[in-house]
């Protein structure tokens, strides 16, 4: 087995690609939602409080109302379950 010679990285370099990440992310997610819109795919998003389809063609079908969205503390831990639907 090789050892790699590449020095390890900064904390100040680690610090500045972390920064990047928002960017980075924002950048795949249009891409994503552009790539999908091209193929003639639906796709699903929140909009103005809402859960809509964009089909193909342009028109638009609200599926749900959003729900709330949940505020996080960081560093506090949680548990998300799912909802359990009754068959009864």
């Amino acid at each position: 087995m090789t050892r790699s010679t590449k020095q390890p990285l900064s904390d100040e370099t680690i610090r500045e690609l972390e920064e990047q990440f928002p960017a980075l992310a924002a950048l795949a997610t249009n891409a994503a939602y552009e790539r999908a819109k091209r193929s003639g795919q639906t796709v699903v998003l929140s909009k103005n409080g809402f859960i809509v389809a964009e089909l193909p063609d342009g028109t638009e079908q609200i599926l749900s109302q959003a729900q709330p969205r949940h505020k996080v503390t960081p560093g506090v831990q949680f548990k998300i379950a799912s909802k359990r639907s009754s068959t009864r």
